[in-house]
C-alpha cells in the first residue's frame, strides 16, 4: 500500500500500528412531536434476518449467488446504523467461511459521536478557461504549468505558480520566489515557509495545490492517522501566512503512480479508501472524519478539536458488486476558501462500498473508478479439462472468462453516483479518458481460467456513451470491446488524446538504461489507435522500447533505450495520418524521474517548440525511482513544424555530495526523500525556467539552443 515505507524506515513501520475500532456515527437530533398523518414508516434492517449460505463447491467471490443477498444491483443507501454494521458482519461471516482471510478479526462495534460537516454550497460550475497564461500573470492567476492529464483539473504536485510568484515544496517547507522583483523579469527569493509546526510531527508532506493565492500542502501525519492539509495565503509581497491546519482521517493517501490530490474551480477532490477488512497495519479501521487544529502556543503546539464524520452510515451507498474484501471509497470535496483554524472547510463526501483493487480518473466534474474483483476475489479451482484448453487455444480469451468489473461514476458535485458492469482492467489512470460525452479505455485482457498472458499483453480497447451509466448494475458487460494488437511484451505506456490512444512497451516493470557489454535491444512497437475507428490501428516502429509516453502539443513523446549510448525520444505526429516523425539519441543523458509531472514541454499548434526532461549523465543513476532525492540536470529538445527533434541542451544542477552539509547552512528537518521527484520543466509566460532540487534556474531559447541567464538556490537566507 504505502511505497514510502521502504526498507531503511523502520521508525515509519513503527508509526504504522495504528488501533483500529469502529465508533458510533453522528446520532440525529430528536425530532419533534408530529402528527400522526406525517409519520413516516422507521427505516428497517433489511440484514437482520438474513443468512448466507455456505458456499456450493469452489466458485470465485464474483460468481457466488449466494452473495447477491449482501449486495444492491439498484444503486441504494444503507437505512441505519444498525443496517451497515448488520452487512458489515455478515460479510466478514462470508469471507471467512469461503477463506478470504484479509479480515483483522476486530470486533464490530458503533461509531463515534459527533456531527456531520457541513455540506459546500451549490453545486461546482464549470471552469471558465482551461488555457495557458502567457505573458505577465495578473496577481493571483495560477498557470497550468505542470504535465496535467486533464485541463482544468490541477494535480497536486512540487511546483505552481501565484502570478508572480514560482512556489515549491520541498522538505515540508515552502520556497517562494518572486519572477519580477520592482517589476523587472528576474529570480529572487521572497520566503521561505515551513508547513510543519514542529521538527518531532511524524508527518510526510508530498503535495501542493493552488486556487488563486490560497496554497493548500497535503501531507500525511502517521502520529493522528490522517491526511493532513495545511492551507496557507500567499500575500501580494510574496510571503505565505498560515490561515489553518486541519484533517481528514484516513490510510495512507500516498501513490507511486496516482497524485492524490486535485484542484478543481478552487476546490480540493480527494479519494480516501476506508478498507472495512482492516487489511494491514495501517489501515485504521474508522469512518472518516474532518477535524481541525486550535489554539496554537508559542512553540508550536497545538490543541486538537473533536472530529465530525464526514457521513453518516445512511450516506453510504451499497455495493453493487459481489465483494468480500470491501473498501469504502470516499471522494471528497472540500471548499477550502475562508478556512480558519476555529472552522474546518464546508465538505461533501460520496461513500460508495466496493473492491479493494481500483484505479481513478479524474475529470472536471466526475470522479471515476473502475472497481475489480480482488485476487482473493478471483481465486478458485477450476477443472482441469477447463485448464487443459488454455494450452490448445487460439486467440484470446472470449467475454465469457473475463472477471465482471464495475466503472462508476461519481459527480464531484454531490449527485447520484451511476455505474456500468465491465470486462477487463486499466493498468492505471493514464490507461483512461474521458472527452466527447464518452468514456475510454484501454485494458488488460486476463481470462479467470487461465490467467493472464505473460509473454504479451493482451489489450483491449473499450469505449461507452456516458448515457450508458444508469443507477442499476447489469451483470452483463456494457460498452464497445475491439481486441488491440500486442505491443510485443507485458509492461506498456499509454496516453490518450481527444483524436488517438497511442501505447508502446518495455522488456519488463523496470526502466533502466542497458550497461555498455548488454545486448542492444530490438525495435519497439508504437500502437496508434483513431478513438473514431478503434479497429482500425496503425503500428508504428520506434528503434528503442518505450519508458514514457506523454502528449506534446501535436506529438505523443516516447522515451527508452536501445543500448548503453543514451536516452531515446521519438516523436509520433498525430496530424492527418499518424507517423514516426523522427528519434533523437541523447548520448550519455539518462532519465532520473518517472513521474507524469517531470515531463513538460511547449509546443505550438504550428509544431514548434520545446520539451524538457530530467536527465543525469551516468546509467546507473537513471533507474528513475520515486524516491530520488539527489540533483538532475533539465535536458531540452527543440521539434520543428515536421517534427524533427533536436538537442537544443541543458541546464545543469550544481552538484555537491549529499553527505556534506550545505554550503549555506541548510538543514533538512521533515520530509527528507523526494518520493514525487524535485526536478521539474517550467514553461511560464514565455520564460523557461528549471527546478533542479534546490535551485532554480531560467534559461533562453536562443538560435536552436537553451543557455542560462540566471539562477538562485532555494536554501539560501531570504534577501541575500
Amino acid at each position: 500500500m504505502n511505497l514510502k515505507h521502504a526498507a531503511g524506515f523502520g521508525a515509519l513501520m513503527i508509526a504504522l500500528t495504528a488501533c483500529s475500532s469502529w465508533k458510533p456515527w453522528a446520532k440525529e437530533a430528536e425530532a419533534p412531536a408530529v402528527s400522526p398523518l406525517s409519520l413516516v414508516a422507521p427505516k428497517v434492517n433489511r440484514f437482520s434476518d438474513v443468512t448466507i449460505p455456505a458456499p456450493e463447491g469452489e466458485a470465485p467471490v464474483f460468481d457466488d449467488a449466494a452473495l447477491d443477498a449482501l449486495r444492491s444491483r439498484t444503486l441504494t443507501r444503507f437505512n441505519t446504523e444498525e443496517e451497515f454494521l448488520s452487512w458489515l458482519k455478515l460479510t466478514r461471516d462470508a469471507a471467512s467461511e469461503r477463506g478470504v482471510y484479509s479480515w483483522r478479526g476486530m470486533p464490530v462495534a458503533a461509531m463515534a459521536p459527533g456531527e456531520a460537516a457541513s455540506p459546500a454550497p451549490g453545486a461546482m460550475a464549470e471552469s471558465a478557461s482551461d488555457a495557458m497564461v502567457t505573458g505577465s500573470a495578473p496577481s493571483d492567476a495560477n498557470p497550468e504549468i505542470t504535465n496535467n492529464q486533464k485541463a482544468g483539473v490541477d494535480e497536486g504536485g512540487i511546483v505552481k505558480q501565484i502570478g508572480n510568484h514560482l512556489v515549491v515544496l520541498q522538505d515540508g517547507r515552502l520556497f517562494i520566489t518572486d519572477l519580477m522583483p520592482e517589476g523587472n523579469a528576474g529570480l529572487k527569493l521572497s520566503d521561505r515557509a515551513n508547513v510543519y509546526r514542529s521538527d518531532e510531527e511524524d508527518t510526510w508532506y508530498d503535495e501542493m495545490l493552488v486556487a488563486g493565492r490560497t496554497i493548500l500542502v497535503t501531507g500525511y501525519s502517521y502520529r493522528e492517522n490522517a491526511t493532513e492539509f495545511t492551507v496557507l495565503k500567499l500575500g501580494e509581497d510574496g510571503k505565505a501566512t498560515r490561515e489553518a491546519t486541519f484533517y481528514i482521517s484516513s490510510g495512507d493517501y500516498y501513490s507511486g503512480s496516482n497524485y492524490a490530490s486535485r484542484m478543481i474551480n478552487g476546490k480540493l477532490v480527494i479519494h480516501t479508501p476506508i478498507y472495512l477488512s482492516g487489511r494491514g497495519w495501517g489501515d485504521a479501521f474508522d469512518a472518516p472524519e474532518i477535524r481541525e487544529w486550535r489554539r496554537e502556543g508559542p512553540e508550536g503546539e497545538r490543541e486538537p478539536s473533536d472530529g465530525r464524520p464526514l457521513f453518516k452510515a445512511e450516506d453510504i451507498w451499497m455495493p453493487v458488486q459481489r465483494v468480500l474484501e470491501p473498501v469504502l471509497h470516499t471522494v471528497t470535496v472540500c471548499d477550502i476558501s475562508g478556512v480558519t483554524d476555529a472552522s474546518a472547510p464546508a465538505c461533501t463526501a460520496t461513500a460508495i462500498v466496493g473492491t479493494q483493487d481500483h484505479e481513478f480518473l479524474v475529470t472536471k466534474d466526475s470522479f471515476w473508478l473502475w472497481l475489480s474483483p480482488g485476487e482473493q476475489e478471483r481465486s478458485a479451482s477450476s477443472e482441469e479439462y477447463e485448464r487443459a484448453g488454455c494450452d490448445s487455444r487460439e486467440g484470446r480469451a472470449p467475454m465469457g472468462e473475463i472477471a465482471p468489473s464495475v466503472l462508476v461514476k461519481l459527480p464531484v458535485n454531490g449527485e447520484k453516483p451511476s455505474v456500468l458492469g465491465v470486462r477487463g482492467e486499466p493498468q492505471n489512470q493514464f490507461s483512461m479518458d474521458m472527452d466527447a460525452g464518452t468514456f475510454r479505455s484501454v485494458l488488460d485482457w486476463p481470462s479467470r481460467i487461465c490467467g493472464a498472458n505473460y509473454g504479451e499483453a493482451d489489450l483491449t480497447y473499450f469505449d461507452t456513451p456516458l448515457t450508458a451509466l444508469t443507477d442499476t448494475l447489469k451483470d452483463e458487460a456494457g460498452g464497445r470491446y475491439v481486441q488491440l494488437p500486442s505491443p510485443g511484451t507485458t509492461d506498456y505506456e499509454a496516453r490518450f488524446t481527444e483524436s488517438h490512444l497511442v501505447y508502446g512497451a518495455r522488456e519488463g516493470w523496470g526502466s533502466w538504461a542497458p550497461d555498455k557489454g548488454d545486448e542492444v535491444r530490438g525495435d519497439g512497437r508504437a500502437i496508434i489507435v483513431p478513438v473514431a475507428a478503434p479497429d482500425a490501428p496503425i503500428t508504428v516502429t520506434v528503434p528503442h522500447d518505450v519508458i514514457r509516453a506523454e502528449r506534446a502539443g501535436p506529438y505523443m513523446a516516447l522515451t527508452g533505450y536501445r543500448d548503453y549510448r543514451g536516452l531515446s525520444m521519438s516523436l509520433i505526429d498525430l496530424r492527418k495520418a499518424p507517423r514516426l516523425a523522427s528519434t533523437f539519441v541523447l548520448e550519455n543523458r539518462f532519465e532520473s524521474e518517472n513521474r507524469s509531472h517531470a515531463f513538460n514541454s511547449r509546443i505550438g499548434s504550428d509544431g514548434k517548440g520545446l520539451i524538457g526532461l530530467p536527465t543525469v549523465p551516468r546509467s546507473e543513476e537513471s533507474e528513475r525511482w520515486w524516491w530520488w532525492s539527489q540533483s538532475s540536470d533539465l535536458t531540452y529538445l527543440e521539434t520543428d513544424a515536421n517534427g524533427k527533434l533536436m538537442r537544443a541542451g541543458e541546464l545543469i544542477a550544481t552538484r555537491t555530495d549529499p553527505e556534506k552539509p550545505s554550503p549555506t547552512g541548510y538543514e533538512c528537518q521533515v520530509s527528507c526523500v523526494d518520493w514525487y521527484g524535485n526536478a521539474r520543466a517550467i514553461f511560464s509566460g514565455g520564460r523557461i525556467f528549471a527546478l533542479v532540487n534546490s535551485e532554480l534556474i531560467e534559461g533562453v531559447h536562443e538560435n536552436g539552443k537553451v543557455r542560462e541567464v540566471r539562477r538562485i538556490d532555494l536554501t539560501a537566507k531570504v534577501g541575500e
